[in-house]
């Protein structure tokens, strides 16, 4: 079969396929002009399309009848045509790999766009009227993203930030530097005066103000610890302070009471000698010594031998006015167990001398590998009738509590204290 035997349809069909051929060499030609590659890709190019012009201008002439260039190919057989546009497709398919590969190591006109585009970070380059004469794609996407339209003049853009001229999925965070959230991501856009362009840049930052928030919120959270532990301070002070003079008023009260206690039994005694005297003298001196300041036992409790010391005292002292004491076992060496110790002996001792007008009193000590017990009897006045705890005994109740520990009140034959402690109390008023 010739061409000039063809129907109308078979010529459309090879019209359109030349028609194909054509379009890519077209393309082939521009791209070929776009970039700096030597003048023969051109050349072969230009060919390549007069070439696929050709036969398309044979088959118009023969579909509209107007046969000028079509009268000296009409006869030849079709198979002729499919095999020039054989010969013709693999041309182009050599000359385009090899124009590719050639183009990918040429820096054309189009290469600055297409690797500023793709960039992860907006760039713009304006005149300084706002012209804007260099913009890449995620510069564009950000444009669209806050403003609602592509960019056209970055003055205006500047002019619509201050008036807070945006769209409402985007947000301004900081306005010196500029930051601003869109996009699900957070950008900051920076300025940079050249000399004869303005270069405007959007850098994504949206980890850095992740980190820069989190460091912020834990600066708002040491800021509070910080105003905590300085109101803290200030309370640890006042505290101490009061603690001081709490711990003053007891023992100068104790020891006034003492020596009230003491007076009465001196005052009791049938026989009184010089010595009971002098020995009920010097205890008055001591209280009278704290009033001016110059005792050293009113701020030593942590003092364990200091702690030792007085409760020797304690038993010598109630020896001198005629109350025999008797402790047997192993007086805690702990500072905190041997100060809850004196503490307890104390109230006791003053509570069996006033109350229970004792003349023996008895103190057992023993400890196990937790607790330390301690058992004080005294052969005072017989009470029959359940005993109310006020004073000495409620006092002594609340420092054991206070430190974990237990009381008990036995009256079957005599006046018994059962108490018991942790060891290694840290006893506190």
């Amino acid at each position: 079969m010739i061409l000039g035997n063809l129907n109308i349809y078979k010529l459309a069909l090879l019209f359109v396929f030349n028609a194909i051929l054509l379009t890519i060499n077209i393309n082939m030609v521009v791209e070929s002009t776009n970039t700096k590659i030597s003048s023969k890709y051109f050349i072969y190019s230009l060919i390549l399309f007069l070439l696929s012009l050709i036969p398309l201008q044979i088959l118009a002439e023969l579909g509209t009848g107007r046969i000028y260039m079509a009268k000296f190919l009409v006869n030849i057989p079709v198979y002729v045509l499919l095999i020039y546009y054989l010969i013709i497709l693999s041309i182009e398919i050599i000359f385009a790999k090899k124009f590719m590969e050639r183009s990918k190591t040429i820096i054309g006109n189009n290469s600055i766009k297409d690797s500023m585009d793709n960039l992860p970070d907006g760039i713009c380059f304006s005149k300084y009227d706002g012209t804007p004469l260099l913009v890449n794609r995620m510069m564009q996407d950000i444009s669209y993203a806050v403003f609602g339209n592509m960019l056209a003049n970055d003055i205006a853009c500047a002019e619509d930030i201050r008036n807070n001229n945006i769209k409402k999925d985007a947000e301004i965070l900081e306005r010196n530097p500029l930051i601003i959230k869109t996009m699900g991501d957070i950008w900051q856009i920076k300025i940079v005066d050249h000399k004869k362009v303005r270069e405007t840049l959007a850098y994504k930052i949206t980890l850095e103000w992740a980190l820069y928030q989190e460091i912020e919120e834990k600066n708002r959270q040491i800021e509070k610890i910080n105003a905590s532990l300085k109101e803290y301070q200030k309370n640890v002070a006042e505290y101490t302070r009061n603690k001081e003079i709490l711990q003053a008023k007891i023992k100068i009260h104790d020891k006034i009471g003492q020596c009230l206690i003491y007076f009465r039994r001196y005052l009791d005694m049938k026989d009184k000698t010089k010595e009971d005297r002098d020995k009920l003298i010097n205890l008055w001196k001591e209280s009278l010594l704290m009033f001016e300041g110059k005792s050293d036992n009113v701020n030593d409790d942590v003092d364990s031998s200091n702690n030792e010391a007085k409760f020797d005292k304690l038993i010598s002292t109630a020896k001198d006015i005629g109350v025999s004491v008797d402790v047997k076992g192993k007086i805690p060496t702990e500072e905190g167990d041997l100060q809850l110790l004196v503490k307890i002996v104390h109230e006791a001792l003053n509570n069996a001398i006033r109350h229970g007008k004792s003349k023996n009193i008895w103190i057992e000590l023993n400890e196990d590998k937790i607790n330390i017990h301690c058992k004080i009897t005294n052969d005072g006045i017989f009470v029959k009738k359940p005993i109310i705890e006020k004073g000495g005994l409620k006092n002594i109740r609340q420092s054991i509590e206070n430190c974990g520990g237990k009381m008990e009140i036995n009256l079957d034959s005599n006046f018994t204290l059962i108490l018991s402690w942790p060891k290694g109390v840290n006893y506190d008023l």
